[in-house]
């Protein structure tokens, strides 16, 4: 894969060398075999804006970059409102794909927080999955924990109280990126109260009584480096929060009966158009 504006042009890496759990389930009497097999371009990205190559997404000998080092934020828009996916190393990017793209889907925005290095999974990657079907196994498990990752937070953004909403995405940041002190836990990452509120799905202002809340209540503090610490008091907030959630019915059962009764009507109506002709 050709570099993209603001990319370093790509070596050759060792993909299980940089990402060894990458090929957890592949036996060790074959890993030496593995390792030298599953090759893949290195691709260096400086901080900042990042544009891949044109309808590098649409390729069908790749099936993604894995993230080696650094932190990268993947947004769509839809007006001015944004949703923002983060992904850390071990990480996996599945470039923009401009065939059948979603009517509503604005342009894909890639950014670069740090500096950031990728290796490309290429067709030495796919033919090693042929070999060693774990490669491919592992692969989907770790898209399939950043799609629920994305649905958490999807799902975070539904609750009424935009304090709640600040700290459970907080929390669920933290428990990805953050590293625990004795002081609590600590998200290094230094979000605007705009940047927050796109997250929690509320304008600025509305982010801005949200954290001076939870400030004031002691379940978060803002750190001189601008990093967001969690207190063991954002804990028990949480866990009462989460107390006081009632469960649901499961959507998909009131779904399932819509399906049933379309379905019996259909019938009902070829049933009529049958009695019809053979009158």
């Amino acid at each position: 894969m050709r570099s993209g504006p603001g990319a370093v042009s790509p070596a050759v890496a060792l993909a299980l060398e940089l990402d060894p759990e990458l090929g957890a389930g592949v036996w060790p009497e074959d890993w030496a075999a593995a390792r030298q097999a599953c090759r893949g371009e290195l691709v260096v990205v400086p901080q900042g804006r990042w544009t891949p190559p044109e309808a590098a997404g649409d390729r069908d000998d790749i099936l993604g970059l894995v993230i080696v080092d650094g932190l990268l934020c993947r947004e769509v828009a839809l007006g001015d409102r944004h949703m923002l996916e983060l992904l850390g190393r071990s990480g996996v990017l599945q470039l923009p794909v401009l065939a059948s793209r979603p009517r509503l889907g604005g342009r894909i925005e890639l950014t670069a927080l740090s500096d950031l290095k990728l290796v490309v999974l290429g067709r030495s990657f796919i033919e090693a999955a042929a070999r060693w079907p774990s490669l491919l196994a592992a692969l989907a498990r770790r898209l399939e924990t950043q799609r629920e990752n994305l649905a958490i937070q999807g799902l975070i953004a539904h609750l009424p109280k935009a304090e709640d909403r600040l700290l459970l995405t907080l929390w669920h940041l933290a428990e990805r990126f953050g590293h625990v002190t004795p002081q609590g836990t600590v998200l290094p990452l230094p979000f605007s109260h705009e940047v927050l509120g796109q997250l929690i799905a509320a304008r600025r202002p509305t982010a801005t009584l949200a954290v001076n809340a939870l400030v004031s209540q002691g379940s978060v503090d803002r750190l001189a480096d601008r990093s967001w610490l969690l207190t063991d008091l954002a804990a028990r907030r949480m866990e009462a929060i989460l107390s006081t959630s009632h469960p649901s019915p499961v959507l998909g059962g009131e779904l399932t009966l819509w399906w049933a009764a379309n379905e019996l009507r259909a019938d009902s109506r070829a049933v009529g158009a049958q009695a019809s002709s053979a009158g």
